[in-house]
């Protein structure tokens, strides 16, 4: 049973409400993301799988893909349902963006900071963003 709905609210616009009591803790929807990358401020990770991948200190790992030289582990590299990467890794490729494998003294690899971003500006610019939202003309562009 379906225990959430759809409803429109005067000060909250359209929203998503119970449609039945639900107790403390139960799932109530359940969903896909419409993206994923990795968490900001992380360390360098696999672009399909997020598994931890070590890199030297001067950047260099065998853990990168063929064509874009981003980071990629060996499994999700010959792995052809591994699709998630396939889209930066047109950009970066096209562009030749290449990846320093530069980690700060906390551990942080800045430059997968915009990994989720582009994911989220290549969704919106398929039109998968028509899926996520209800009301698209009133929300700004």
């Amino acid at each position: 049973m379906l225990k959430a709905r759809l409803q429109e609210d005067a000060v909250l616009g359209r929203c998503l409400a119970t449609s039945c009591s639900v107790e403390r803790g139960e799932l109530v929807l359940e969903e896909l993301p419409f993206a994923r990358g990795p968490k900001r401020d992380s360390g360098i990770v696999c672009l399909g799988c997020y598994q931890f991948l070590q890199f030297g200190e001067d950047g260099d790992s065998l853990d990168r893909c063929e064509l874009c030289d981003w980071p990629l582990c060996g499994s999700c590299a010959d792995d052809e349902d591994v699709t998630e990467h396939r889209g930066e890794c047109q950009v970066f490729s096209a562009a030749r963006v290449t990846f320093a494998g530069n980690v700060s003294d906390d551990g942080i690899c800045p430059q997968l900071d915009c990994i989720t971003i582009l994911r989220l500006v290549r969704g919106r610019s398929s039109g998968a963003r028509m899926m996520v939202l209800g009301h698209p003309d009133s929300r700004g562009n």
